[in-house]
């Protein structure tokens, strides 16, 4: 039995992938029809109207606009949307199993990586959601696809495809502001990888690959600073800041002690009445800051900002106690699947919440647990062969790791949200280890 399951697997592996893709997906759009909204997604629809005007002028900042376009080349249909992001998901199933297959040379664990990764009910139900991850996530998996495909990691690779791939990073930076650390990533590991071999070529090309993410980097910025007077990704950014020094805001001093007050009540009460909302504080005190100080809402995020910037820098140890506990809850699962309770079948939103609950959340987290224990291998490997181990594998524990750390700086609730675009990286990275493992310590030896 066995035997014949490899050989279909071996076989059929991509055929069998699609039709498992597209036969879950339509169980979901019999059972579930739905379009779900969050509040986040407001913002993103507001902003593709701008787009489909051809006009930025005056827009308040809200967000960057990567994910937006998506919606206006749906002509700001909500349902053509969810369309295009689920032929997103197809797409990245595809991408995910050749660039597994490209790295491992085995059709089989391309195999299991790509159907594992697939088979999470959040991976699916993220397509049915006005959010950015699966736009996210399919450029992440897009980006390692043409990294591996032509082989940009190593010196003799075009310098068109890094172009190419700048790109990708650009929109990917301009879908989740987050990822303008991806290009930079990318460039001083290849950097120091070929320092020594040809340094024009190599810096020139670590160069392309920065240049339009920091190019759409400027010009958004510039952008927002025009139209609300801040140089800023999004106006957003002091609120989330305001979110990561919650826990100590009441050491904000007395010169700011309106502002801090309104936060330190709203905390205080969340934290007796609703302590799973406590990350939220800052906008639950919103309307009445607004209120009390008269302040634009730009204007009150940039002063949130710099009241929370200097609570980070007059108390460091807080801070980094803030920033380990973002970094655990970004291998957490809290907040990783979005639905709403519109499902048509509720037998079949039933059987979806036990799967979730009662296997695939802990499931999700021992995968987590264990990309860490072999990201810590991965780079005391790295240290031990002096290092001079530049692959791909380490490339993956920098990327990931480095994106949750940046997370983590600068942002504090629905932490798990963030780790989602790295899904199959991650899924990816424990197959290959624990195949490594079963190959190493319990393969049978033919006598």
């Amino acid at each position: 039995m066995i035997k014949i399951i490899y050989n279909f697997i071996t076989q059929n592996s991509i055929k069998a992938l699609i039709f498992y893709a597209i036969l879950i997906r339509f169980f979901i759009f019999i059972f579930y029809q739905d379009v779900t909204i969050y509040p986040d997604s407001e913002n993103y629809i507001d902003l593709a109207t701008y787009i489909s005007h051809f006009s930025l002028e005056n827009y308040p900042g809200n967000r960057t606009p990567g994910y937006p376009l998506l919606i206006a080349l749906a002509n700001n249909s909500l349902i053509l949307t969810v369309v295009y992001q689920v032929i997103l998901g197809l797409l990245t199933t595809v991408l995910l199993f050749n660039f597994s297959k490209r790295r491992t040379k085995s059709i089989t664990t391309a195999f299991w990586v790509t159907f594992l990764t697939s088979t999470f009910i959040h991976f699916l139900f993220y397509e049915f959601v006005i959010l950015t991850e699966t736009l996210s996530l399919f450029l992440v998996v897009l980006s390692f696809w043409i990294i591996e495909k032509y082989q940009l990691l190593n010196h003799q690779a075009h310098k068109k495809y890094y172009f190419l791939l700048s790109l990708v990073l650009a929109w990917l930076y301009l879908t989740k502001p987050l990822f303008i650390y991806f290009s930079l990533g990318f460039s001083i590991f290849y950097f120091v990888k070929h320092l020594k071999t040809n340094f024009y070529n190599t810096f020139t090309k670590s160069i392309i690959v920065l240049l339009i993410p920091f190019l759409a980097y400027y010009s958004w910025n510039s952008l927002n600073k025009n139209n609300i007077g801040y140089f800023t990704n999004t106006y957003y950014f002091g609120i989330n800041l305001a979110q990561t020094a919650t826990s100590f805001f009441e050491k904000a001093p007395e010169e700011d002690a309106l502002i801090r007050d309104i936060f330190v009540r709203k905390r205080d009460s969340i934290t007796k009445f609703a302590p799973t909302r406590y990350p939220m504080s800052v906008w639950f005190a919103y309307d009445e800051l607004i209120e009390k100080t008269g302040l634009s809402p730009q204007d009150l995020s940039a002063e949130l900002g710099r009241i929370s910037k200097n609570l980070f820098k007059e108390h460091p140890e807080l801070y980094a106690k803030q920033v380990f506990y973002s970094f655990y809850l970004f291998f957490g699962n809290d907040d990783s699947i979005k639905w709403s309770k519109k499902f048509k079948n509720k037998y079949f939103q039933y059987g979806l919440t036990l799967i979730w609950k009662h296997f695939q959340q802990y499931f999700l987290v021992l995968i987590n647990i264990l990309f860490l224990i072999f990201s810590f291998k991965e780079i005391l490997f790295f240290f031990k062969s002096k290092c001079k181990i530049f692959n791909t594998n380490l490339f993956i524990v920098c990327i990931v790791l480095s994106g949750a750390l940046a997370q983590a700086l600068v942002a504090f609730g629905s932490n798990s949200r963030f780790a989602f675009p790295f899904l199959p990286l991650i899924v990816y990275f424990v197959v290959i280890n624990v195949l490594n493992l079963k190959c190493k310590y319990f393969s049978v030896k033919k006598l």
